[in-house]
């Protein structure tokens, strides 16, 4: 164990000489001889859990995989009480975040993300061609700019969008060998600290991406090379979640935190808020109950008559059932939502600081 800035408490045994115990961000940790040099610290805390989720993707292979803070995130090969093999670089502080993670819709095996080091202010992404189980970073990549989300074409996986923190959003046609500009979208939120998740690609029309913003909703029909609004007459809401239907080319859902629930099923041209959702914090779209296109919907909010919790709906949000034990809260602020694309009833959700949590 390195030293650490975030140590929070140091006992010294008063039974045992030289025994120091010590907490910090990562669990409590025991030393039995405190005059060596260098100290050996060892863990001895199981089942703790306190990292920050970012992103995280259900993938049709069964994989999920996380992208978390200062841990860069992981791929959870060894099911969801264990403990993952690997964090997703390769090498260690290769990245400190990973911000955002997103598959090809027909090449599902083929993967991007983006992240980078807060410390340094050095920031890049990384394609996988596994399926997320091995990465390798971009070639080129803007010096001294923060990543923040990135969306890939559904049916061209050399193709995707990223955006960045306080300036405009690129996009690469090779699979981030080089850059280029986008025309019609403002400026990227700024920072780290925001879990909105404004861009997203459509699921059938590789050519189809989407972006909300300010109330706005913009529309690319040429992979990205420019965009325009298609709708701006919905609510502002700076924490908001943007997501496309499996299968069905021009479905999204908006989720507009305290200002509720929305629908379109023409590409962003009309939406129709959601009756009965007085609150739409968090959303997820997963495998439907049976075998037809569309997804299940996952909600972290209110519904009208019931009250706050997490929710499924199986008919387009008509109806509502609720999946979370309302004496069992998430705990520690969920920020991410995420459903299963290959089990139906499997949902996760990432908070931040207390770890990922799943239903079934």
């Amino acid at each position: 164990m390195k030293s650490n800035p975030s140590v929070a408490a140091i006992e010294f045994s008063p039974w045992f000489a030289d025994r120091v115990w010590l907490t910090d961000w990562y669990g409590i940790w025991r030393t039995d001889n405190i005059k060596h040099s260098p100290v050996v610290w060892t863990n001895y805390q199981q089942g703790h859990e306190e990292v920050v989720t970012f992103s995280l993707v259900s993938t049709p292979s069964a994989a999920l995989i996380s992208g978390l803070a200062d841990v860069d995130g992981f791929y959870h090969n060894r099911g969801l009480n264990a403990y993952p093999s690997k964090m997703l670089s390769s090498k260690p502080h290769e990245f400190q975040d990973t911000y955002s993670i997103a598959y090809s819709q027909t090449y599902p095996l083929k993967m991007v993300r983006v992240g980078g080091n807060r410390h340094n202010n050095t920031y890049n992404g990384a394609t996988s061609s596994d399926g997320g189980k091995t990465w390798k970073q971009f070639t080129s990549f803007p010096q001294n700019q923060m990543a923040t989300r990135v969306a890939i074409s559904a049916t061209n996986p050399n193709v995707f969008i990223v955006t960045f923190s306080n300036t405009q959003p690129l996009r690469t046609t090779n699979g981030g060998a080089s850059w280029l500009p986008i025309s019609g979208l403002p400026d990227g939120f700024a920072g780290a600290w925001n879990w909105s998740q404004p861009l997203v690609a459509d699921k059938v029309d590789g050519n189809t991406f989407y972006y909300y913003a300010d109330g706005k909703v913009y529309r690319s029909n040429n992979m990205g090379k420019s965009f325009g609004v298609v709708v701006e007459s919905l609510p502002h809401a700076d924490w908001h979640s943007l997501k496309t239907t499996s299968g069905v080319k021009g479905e999204l859902w908006l989720s507009l935190d305290r200002q509720g629930l929305y629908h379109s099923v023409d590409g962003g041209e009309t939406f129709s808020r959601i009756v009965g959702v007085n609150k739409a914090y968090l959303i997820a779209l997963g495998k439907p109950k049976i075998s037809k296109t569309g997804n299940a919907l996952y909600l972290y909010g209110e519904i009208a008559n019931i009250g706050n919790g997490i929710f499924r709906s199986l008919d387009r949000g008509q109806t509502w059932q609720r999946i979370g034990n309302k004496n069992t809260p998430i705990g520690n602020e969920p920020r991410v939502m995420e459903a299963s694309s290959t089990k139906f009833g499997l949902v996760f959700i990432g908070t931040n600081g207390r770890g990922i949590y799943y239903g079934k």
